[in-house]
């Protein structure tokens, strides 16, 4: 008598596969702005702020990728290229005091309005 688990094992694990394909890549990614408390003494921003995305993002190499830009002068922080979820799982870094979305905003006044 002929064993069927295995193909039917590889059958129905191809297709859970791409039923469940479609559902992780409709996360569209979308920029976020993430303020964080300032580094410990002589630690770097950068690094600080590479090392807390990293905690959600599994590698310092995808946290890279997801940067757009560091703000280290007035605010400490960095907006970064997340999905939503994403976004909420970064609000349990420890490191981390809020993610928004990033929104661009008009000027109210018609003579500054370029």
């Amino acid at each position: 008598m002929k064993n069927t688990s295995l193909p039917l094992y590889i059958f129905l694990s191809t297709l859970v596969f791409f039923i469940a394909l479609p559902i992780t890549m409709t996360q569209e990614v979308k920029p976020f702005m993430v303020y964080m408390r300032h580094p410990p003494g002589g630690m770097d921003s950068n690094t600080f702020q590479i090392a807390a995305l990293s905690k959600v993002l599994g590698s310092e190499e995808a946290a890279r990728k997801a940067l757009v830009y560091h703000y280290t002068d007035v605010v400490s922080g960095f907006s970064a290229k997340l999905t939503p979820q994403q976004a909420q799982e970064l609000k349990k870094v420890p490191e981390v005091t809020d993610v928004k979305p990033s929104e661009p905003y008009k000027l109210s006044d018609p003579f500054l309005q370029f």
